[in-house]
């Protein structure tokens, strides 16, 4: 079949990152509408890197192309820089997680934006509960068919990367139970959560252009997978992640994704059952790094999914060939960590405080 969808190929392995955050006011805690009073004070070279959000009080930050996932790292906090001091002088601060848990949805205030107000005339009341942000990271492939390689392997182990993620266990002013409820809110959207496996590029490209051709989408951005292939930067996508106020944890997820994606190009993967993956996810958006992970020949934890998973990638010289070997002492130690989740519910636990709670969102 002939490719409708052209693919700008890209440098192999380039990394890039966008991270969704919300604006906060510095007394109470609540959200504040200050989305504009950002746009119009930063300064100009800033300007490509921060982009409107739905909400008023959210905005998101974006890399350029970075050659390794420490590039990633050191942009954010050139970027945060002169926000953060737009934000002192205004009176609010910068909330990096998955919600927000004093943000009401009869409250908000959606951005004045062609696209949102024909995404509300659709998804009515599903969208005015979209008080979520997230953390998408963005790997490089010079050719679409390594790039629907890289698709595929990704989704059986989306879970592992929602669990080293997760950030949001409180919803309007109550304790969901759960360690990323925002998961579980943007999979009430028609075309999100965990997509299917393609056989090659022809297919995904077939069924994107049929989305367009009905008018059900008017672009690749309108479909919100937890893992999507972006033609018009050569990237695959990954989305499944909690906003996360950890520049440094940031970095590492990136180095594991970029590894996976290295990794893919050589390595035999089996398509796991549907029911399989779905239940994963769910393990790790109720119990985070402590979940179940089910595979092929039985069931072991998400935390030891991940560690058996950074042995072999270590041992097929993946980081090595990426130049981020030092990086894996570090990720190892990521794992055997508590997730923010962790934290903020161990904390809420204690105080019975939000605001205390929050603490593991700010973005320093």
């Amino acid at each position: 079949m002939e490719n409708l969808l052209e693919f700008k190929n890209s440098k192999p392995f380039t990394v890039g990152a966008e991270l969704e955050i919300f604006l906060s006011d510095v007394n109470s805690f609540y959200p504040s509408n200050s989305s504009a009073v950002v746009y119009n004070s930063i300064p100009e070279h800033i300007k490509p890197y921060v982009q409107k959000e739905l909400l008023q009080f959210m905005i998101e930050i974006i890399t350029p192309v970075c050659s390794s996932p420490e590039e990633i790292r050191e942009n954010f906090k050139a970027i945060l820089k002169p926000l953060k001091e737009i934000a002192e002088k205004n009176g609010f601060f910068y909330y990096a997680s998955g919600t927000h848990p004093y943000a009401y949805h009869k409250k908000v205030a959606i951005t004045e934006d062609e696209r949102y107000k024909r995404f509300l005339e659709e998804f009515q009341i599903v969208l005015k509960h979209f008080i979520i942000c997230g953390l998408h990271i963005h790997v490089g492939f010079p050719d679409k068919e390594m790039a629907v390689k890289a698709y595929n392997m990704t989704i059986n182990y989306l879970p592992l990367f929602l669990a080293l993620s997760t950030s949001s266990p409180f919803f309007d002013k109550e304790f969901t139970g759960l360690h990323s409820y925002r998961t579980k809110v943007f999979e009430q959207l028609p075309r999100a959560g965990i997509p299917e496996y393609f056989e090659n590029y022809n297919q995904f490209s077939e069924l994107i252009m049929r989305l367009k051709q009905d008018k059900v989408i008017n672009s690749i951005n309108d479909v919100w997978w937890d893992i999507r292939i972006q033609p018009k930067f050569g990237t695959i996508e990954l989305r499944i992640c909690d906003s996360i106020n950890d520049l440094r944890r940031i970095e590492l997820i990136t180095v594991l994704f970029q590894a996976l994606c290295l990794y893919s190009q050589d390595a035999y993967h089996d398509k796991m059952f549907y029911q399989i993956i779905k239940q994963n996810k769910w393990n790790a958006v109720r119990h985070s790094i402590n979940g179940d992970f089910l595979f092929k020949y039985g069931k072991i934890s998400i935390r030891n999914a991940l560690m058996d998973l950074v042995h072999i990638l270590e041992k097929r010289g993946i980081f090595k060939e990426l130049k981020t070997q030092s990086e894996v002492k570090y990720l190892k130690d990521l794992i055997l960590r508590e997730t923010i989740s962790s934290r903020m519910i161990k904390e809420f636990k204690k105080s019975r405080s939000y605001k205390k709670a929050m603490k593991y969102g700010v973005l320093d």
